[in-house]
């Protein structure tokens, strides 16, 4: 019976592991058909008479492909090479890649395919499928090809292969990728009249709840800092000439299993930001020296202490995560997701709040693009200038400008 029972979960598990790869169906001859994967990394269509032959003609298939003596390919490699990226970056890095390897390649043929069979051709073919199935952006897929450049770098460090084939596939036409919508920019940044309102929700909810993830949202309009920037901010990064130091940062931490699979398990401060050039000294505006003096308040009314962070849990009385400010920012928002709040398209996340700072900086012309760089804790004016700056408010108020400059 122990024999029978093990038996019966093996055929359930290659069954269920079949079904992700592809589907059964009966069809219009009455037959049950399906396809499996082939050796070369293709698929042949089966067709038997009853579902329970097919079924056994799957389980069987998937036997005689595990007896095979594997050669070297995507998948042998893959538990090597996230090792390694786990220790040369960092586990969050290698956890994104795994998701990743997840959603593009874990139920694909292509993994299974030995490198010294795959040819540029066929790795081209893949990805065209891939990109249809998906329907993928290009932004998306060059997530996936970047996976599989690493995985083949990797595979050629170690003398797996010789050559990087993957590196050599190249020439995508655009028309093969699902284009990807522009939002308008006051989808992207608070525009005057929409960051007003924010404020304004946000002290409301301040006074209802007493929550100062809040005025956290209403400090980050003066300071535009990365969330985990805002929620590692200490008393003592406050400095008497009216500044404040931004030099560490919440990160999330993990951990690996027994299979080698990396989870999310908490979240830690680290005396260090995003970058090296994260590390900057900000001036206090009024507005924000007078939200720190309420949050301080607050702190001392309730005695609340952990060390000597600025925004507390009023529950736990300790530090505040970065969950807590987005949680607050949604329901400020609508309390969903998606952006929509009552049918209105808003800017959704702290990083709206970010790029709304920095893109005010720009449009008021009264700051240097090396200052603006310095204030965002950028290394290059370029990330700033491509990915930071929108124009934050509507064309009809900049009329007056461009009739002086083009009526001249």
């Amino acid at each position: 019976m122990s024999e029978q029972l093990e038996h019966m979960t093996r055929r359930e598990t290659i069954l269920n592991r079949h079904k992700k790869f592809c589907g059964i169906w009966l069809a219009s001859d009455g037959r049950y058909k399906t396809k499996v994967p082939t050796a070369d990394g293709g698929k042949k269509l089966i067709a038997k008479s009853t579902q329970e032959n097919l079924e056994n003609f799957i389980v069987e298939h998937y036997k005689k492909l595990e007896k095979k003596p594997k050669k070297p390919c995507m998948r042998s490699v893959y538990p090597e090479w996230i090792d390694y990226k786990s220790k040369e970056t960092s586990y969050a890095n290698a956890c994104n890649l795994q998701s990743r390897w997840k959603r593009y390649f874990e139920n694909s043929t292509i993994v299974d395919v030995p490198f010294e069979k795959l040819t540029t051709g066929a790795i081209k073919k893949w990805c065209v499928d891939v990109i249809a199935e998906m329907h993928l952006t290009d932004r998306q897929f060059k997530d996936l090809k970047s996976i599989m450049n690493m995985i083949f770098d990797y595979a050629v460090s170690f003398d797996i292969i010789q050559i990087n084939l993957s590196r050599q596939v190249r020439g995508f036409s655009e028309k093969n990728f699902k284009q990807e919508i522009s939002k308008p920019d006051n989808e992207i940044v608070y525009f005057e009249d929409a960051q007003n309102s924010l404020l304004q929700k946000a002290l409301n909810m301040y006074l209802k709840t007493r929550n100062t993830a809040y005025l956290a949202i209403c400090i980050n309009f003066t300071l535009g800092l990365r969330v985990g920037e805002l929620v590692a901010l200490r008393t003592s990064h406050i400095k008497a000439d009216g500044t404040i130091t931004i030099c560490q940062e919440e990160t999330k931490t993990y951990h690996k299993d027994a299979d080698g699979k990396i989870h999310r398990d908490g979240y830690e401060i680290v005396d260090h930001t995003k970058t090296l050039s994260g590390n900057r000294r900000l001036p206090l505006t009024p507005k924000a020296k007078k939200y720190i003096k309420m949050v301080q308040e607050h702190n001392k009314s309730l005695e609340l202490e952990d060390e000597d962070f600025l925004f507390l849990n009023n529950k736990t009385g300790k530090r505040m995560h970065d969950c807590s400010v987005n949680t607050a920012l949604r329901r400020l928002n609508g309390g969903t997701r998606n952006n929509t709040c009552a049918g209105n398209h808003t800017p959704n996340g702290n990083h709206s709040i970010r790029k709304t700072v920095i893109s005010k900086l720009h449009d008021s012309m009264q700051f240097s693009d090396d200052t603006i760089k310095t204030f965002a804790g950028h290394k290059d004016i370029s990330t700033t200038q491509k990915c930071y700056i929108h124009q934050v408010s509507d064309i009809n108020n900049y009329a007056t400008q461009f009739a002086k400059v083009l009526d001249s």
